[in-house]
């Protein structure tokens, strides 16, 4: 009678393999969360930046085409961007000679700071910018690992890198 050899293969995966694999899968995880962390720090910081510089034009703007708040009884001398950086929040004012008139406020999240110029003013019908405290504002945050500046020259406002 002829014996006949069967190789069994084995069905499944040794404790070795297992391990190799989960290794692996868990350091390709942590890498991934780790730019997952960066990226999206990076992304509150830019955008926060890009409200602000989108603010910064609307008041801009507002001033360029003389356009005065209704509670506005008298002439329209300019619109003012006012930072206050203990509360993280800034303001647009409109400036009718007399007291000014809030036209919007807004604030930046609590893990971001606010630095540079505090007072932006941009004179009607394009008459010109004043800044105090020189001509950027700067949004930090997470200990200040991550930055951008707002340029305000001349009238024209750019973040810095983009």
């Amino acid at each position: 009678m002829k014996k006949f050899w069967f190789f069994v293969f084995p069905l499944g995966f040794t404790l070795v393999e297992l391990l190799v694999v989960i290794s692996i899968v868990g350091i390709l995880s942590a890498v991934g969360l780790a730019s997952y962390i960066n990226f999206s720090r990076n992304q509150l910081v830019a955008q926060a930046a890009r409200k602000i510089a989108q603010d910064l034009r609307l008041a801009q703007s507002l001033a360029s085409n003389n356009q005065k708040p209704e509670t506005c009884s008298s002439t329209l001398v300019s619109y003012t961007f006012s930072i206050n950086q203990t509360l993280k929040k800034y303001f647009i004012y409109a400036n009718c000679g007399g007291d000014p008139i809030e036209v919007k406020t807004d604030s930046v999240p609590t893990v971001l700071s606010l630095g540079g110029t505090t007072l932006v003013k941009f004179k009607v019908l394009r008459q010109g910018v004043e800044t105090t405290g020189g001509d950027s504002i700067f949004v930090t945050g997470f200990s200040g690992s991550r930055s951008k500046e707002i340029k305000i020259n001349a009238g024209a406002i750019t973040i810095k890198g983009e």
